[in-house]
């Protein structure tokens, strides 16, 4: 019985660690990986917790589509610059 309490501890720490991980990053990719990284943990901590309709709900959501739209996006908006480089002045 004591190893759940184990278990709800390490996904919390998993969750706490990816959300640091999302506002400390300065690279978006990196950043974007660790929303998905903490979507995943909170699936392991829903199912855990006893519910897996909303397991299923935050693995679709919070690990797979929310991560994908934030990448397309990233990607749509990074352009190149011409001319100078930014920092030559």
């Amino acid at each position: 019985m004591t190893w759940f309490w184990v278990l709800d501890v390490l996904c919390l720490v998993f969750v706490l660690t990816g959300a640091v991980l999302v506002v400390v990053l300065r690279n978006l990719v990196g950043a974007v990986l660790a929303l998905s990284m903490t979507g995943t943990a909170m699936t392991l901590l829903f199912v855990v917790l006893g519910a897996p309709d909303v397991a299923h709900a935050e693995v679709v959501v919070g690990a797979i589509a929310l991560p994908v739209l934030y990448l397309v996006a990233i990607g749509k908006c990074r352009t190149v610059v011409e001319g100078e480089d930014v920092g030559d002045e």
